[in-house]
């Protein structure tokens, strides 16, 4: 009887230790290149699943205006960067739950068989060993998991921002491109027919051959110069859809509202910004958590200098006796008291306080940078409208003069050239402009370049 109530206590034992086993299932998820790299051709911005979402993010039903804002979601759903981020804080939210999960007991079976004995020659019984962590220990896990969760849950805004950036710019450069290509199509105009009066004249006698082949080569000029910016403007196109995470031909079509960046908002006090970029940015932020998980981790090497306790309770079933026994066991802390562990902890939270402090600098460097180069971009543009205006009014002077019958076509052709390149000079300058309050925008982490609700 002894013998089967001993078979049944381990078979009872077996059972309870196959069901602690855990639940979790494995799945396979392989990866087909080839069925990847067809879905990457096949996107477009016509696919239901990103209507879908841009709807839940715009809180709008309708088709979406394909501006700068909603371009940057298409960039966040479509692009690897954004799922990337937001796996890292599901394997941050995993090192929690590890960090806050109690230790299993562990169970030793060892029996033995005597062929000396006439008795029950059978010793068996279970231990289980139960951890007892040092104080502390298990807080200063959990502390640390979350605060490398925050910086990972940081790490998606930076990473959102990012990519509105990258959106920004590829935009900003093809507004640039089709501003210019515009300008460069009418001063070929004009250098066609500047120079189909100089031609006549010359067939007249009433010019040199010098003036026909100077004619000649500024028409050359302004064609090259429109063939380079529709180039520009095509590989604009080109840069826009890469940095959406979209193939060149989703955009064949669509219809782009640059309205954001035409008319951008102007920045007004930028003090009460300056203050929020440098202490709630989320580089900032996660800098911070970055700290506080150093800060944890002393903690945790402090506690772990008092050493864990096995505490193992058994039972033995030794040749018809029953015994329970237990066990205790514990490292002695005689050669070291996890100073070295203690003293890379303690040094590493001050690195990551130099890195907090790196971090800080560094935003406000790229604000200063930032500020200033829209400073000197606006006196830029405003010196280039002054120009303008002035080839305008020299325009409007010519045009009523030529009304008047007291200048020829060349004058007038010519006056309109300089106004056209006059324009150019403006475009260039409002440019420059919106290039730096786009810097002023990701330095900020404020949205400039979107339309004036006048617009």
């Amino acid at each position: 009887m002894r013998y089967d109530a001993m078979k049944t206590r381990l078979s009872a034992a077996l059972l309870v230790s196959a069901l602690l086993a855990g639940c979790a299932s494995y799945t396979p998820q392989p990866i087909h290149p080839d069925k990847t790299a067809d879905a990457l051709a096949r996107r477009t911005l016509s696919d239901p699943r990103l209507l879908r979402f841009l709807a839940a993010q715009l809180h709008k039903s309708s088709a979406p205006p394909w501006n700068l804002s909603t371009l940057s979601l298409v960039a966040a759903y479509e692009r690897p960067d954004m799922p990337l981020a937001e796996a890292r804080l599901l394997e941050a939210k995993g090192g929690e739950t590890t960090a806050a999960a109690l230790p299993n007991p562990n169970l030793q079976l060892a029996p033995t068989y005597d062929t000396t004995t006439p008795a029950p020659p059978w010793t068996v019984g279970p231990v289980v060993t139960f951890l007892i962590q040092s104080y502390g220990a298990r807080p200063a896990r959990i502390a640390q998991a979350r605060a490398r969760t925050e910086q990972a849950r940081e790490a998606i805004a930076v990473t959102a921002w990012q990519l509105r950036g990258q959106v920004r710019t590829a935009m900003l450069d093809l507004w640039a491109a089709q501003q210019a290509a515009a300008l460069a199509a009418q001063r070929a105009s004009l250098a066609e027919r500047y120079r189909e009066v100089v031609a006549q004249r010359y067939q007249a006698g009433m010019v040199s051959a010098a003036t026909l082949t100077t004619a000649t080569l500024a028409l050359n000029q302004a064609e090259l110069e429109l063939a380079s910016q529709r180039r520009a403007s095509r590989l604009g196109r080109a840069s826009l859809a890469a940095a959406l995470g979209l193939p060149t031909t989703a955009l064949d079509g669509v219809d782009l509202d640059m309205r954001g960046i035409a008319h951008p908002r102007q920045p007004g006090r930028l003090e009460p910004l300056i203050h929020s970029a440098l202490t709630s940015r989320p580089d900032v932020l996660a800098a911070l958590a970055h700290y506080a998980a150093a800060e944890a981790a002393l903690r945790l090497a402090v506690a772990q200098q008092y050493p864990a306790i096995d505490i193992g309770p058994g039972y033995h079933y030794d040749q018809g006796d029953n015994k329970f026994i237990l066990s205790i066991s514990l490292p002695l802390p005689i050669l070291n008291q996890n100073q070295g562990p203690i003293a890379q902890a303690r040094a590493a939270r001050r690195v990551a306080a130099e890195q907090f402090l790196a971090t800080q600098t560094n935003v406000l460097a790229e604000i200063d940078q930032a500020r200033t180069d829209w400073h000197a971009s606006v006196s830029e543009l405003d010196s280039a409208r002054r120009l303008r205006k002035a080839a305008a009014d020299a325009l409007k002077r010519e045009q009523d003069a030529f009304a008047a019958g007291q200048i020829g076509r060349l004058r007038i052709l010519g006056a309109r050239l300089a106004y056209v390149q006059a324009q150019q000079g403006a475009l260039s300058a409002s440019v420059h402009e919106r290039n730096a309050l786009g810097r002023l925008e990701a330095a900020l982490y404020h949205p400039f370049l979107v339309a004036n609700r006048s617009q």
